[in-house]
């Protein structure tokens, strides 16, 4: 049997090589290595909405989960193509991207002003950075939440339901909940849930009291309805950027004073902005860092499937409560957090009691004794 020459083989490699080249080449030529976009509306002062759509953002290959460079004439900072403006997968107080109804919008997750000086009209130009570091980690947590109960192990995962405990907080005096009036699915398990608990008035986070009328009105048969009638109801819309609003922790403070019997509290879902307030009641009765934060994340387990323990669990940790609770212990970055370099920041445990105190007092300007008469209440000194 004759030789095989390898000029052919050489050859074809070569061919294939280059055709191979050429198809990188026009595939990168068809991706712009960057977009620019104009600014044509502020909204609230930290959401800019660009007058682009996802498409300029494919143009230059981005895809969801990837990390976009944003530049403006003095100024360039990091955010996340995110699937929506519901912060899934978004570090708080990070940046998102994303497209709302055809228009790319620019925002900050829980931050009340920003201090990046955009305005209508400019001009931002954007470029691909790379994959997010955080995204494939957080699998449950991108994916979202179920709307089904039959997705859920029982009622009490489903609907969020728990008594607030820790430190010396009375047993059985306060309970958390998702809404019992605007949570779809979840609101007559919620309502239940309250009723079986004895629950004797409650503090709703979500709802001003004339929403609070319409659901009433709309839904007479519920517990959550009945106690409204009888005047046994606190309510205020608060909002997510809980630090940017002193007057909400103060309604807070002020409806636990107020509230006579068992507590329940609540917002939509009963994982955030409950979870943040719950975390200041849970340390003014002497709960420990670590109780606090175990109790936030268990809205995280119950509602995604998330593992205690887990990867996932402490990526979630340390880019979500962990955050919001160092913001507690250092007032002075609380107007701007978008700003912190939150990789570089070590989360050190501290005394909640003494730091929620504090804050209470030295920032929020609460008088010191009425921070110690709502302590000895949740405490039973009183």
């Amino acid at each position: 049997m004759g030789r095989i020459s390898k000029a052919p083989v050489i050859t074809l490699v070569a061919i294939v090589a280059i055709i191979g080249a050429i198809a990188i080449s026009d595939n990168f030529r068809d991706h712009d290595p960057t977009v620019s976009a104009e600014v044509i509306e502020v909204i609230h002062g930290n959401t800019f909405v660009l007058d682009i759509g996802m498409d300029a953002m494919e143009g230059i290959g981005a895809e969801i989960g990837d990390d976009i460079l944003v530049k403006t004439d003095d100024d360039s900072f990091l955010v996340l193509l995110s699937p929506d403006t519901k912060y899934n997968g978004i570090s708080i107080y990070g940046g998102y991207l994303a497209d709302v109804s055809g228009r790319m919008t620019l925002g900050f997750a829980y931050c009340n002003h920003v201090t990046i000086d955009i305005d209508v009209g400019d001009i931002l130009t954007m470029s691909r950075e790379g994959r997010d570091p955080n995204v494939d980690r957080i699998p449950n947590y991108l994916k979202g939440y179920s709307d089904d109960p039959g997705d859920y192990d029982n009622t009490i995962v489903f609907g969020n339901l728990r008594e607030v405990v820790g430190g010396d907080l009375v047993p059985g005096s306060i309970y958390r909940s998702a809404s019992p009036w605007n949570a779809g699915n979840r609101s007559p398990v919620a309502d239940d849930y309250l009723r079986e608990q004895g629950v004797e008035s409650i503090i709703c986070l979500n709802m001003n009291e004339d929403e609070v009328a319409e659901y009433a009105d709309r839904m007479p048969d519920a517990y959550a309805s009945e106690l409204f009638r009888e005047g046994k109801v606190s309510c205020k819309l608060l909002r997510g950027a809980v630090h940017s609003y002193p007057g909400d922790i103060v309604f807070v403070i002020d409806s636990l004073l107020e509230s006579d019997g068992k507590m329940g509290i609540f917002c939509t879902k009963g994982k955030d902005r409950t979870g943040f307030y719950c975390a200041v009641i849970e340390g003014l009765a002497g709960a420990t860092y670590d109780e606090i934060l175990a109790d936030f994340m268990e809205s995280f387990c119950n509602y995604y499937h998330i593992e205690e323990g887990s990867e996932e669990y402490e990526v979630i940790a340390k880019n979500y409560p962990q955050r919001v609770l160092y913001l507690y212990d250092h007032t002075e970055l609380i107007p701007h957090p978008e700003k912190v370099d939150w990789d570089s920041v070590e989360f050190e445990k501290f005394d909640p009691e003494e730091v929620f105190t504090k804050y209470l007092v030295d920032y929020i300007g609460m008088d010191a004794d009425k921070v110690q008469k709502v302590k000895d209440k949740l405490t039973g000194a009183i």
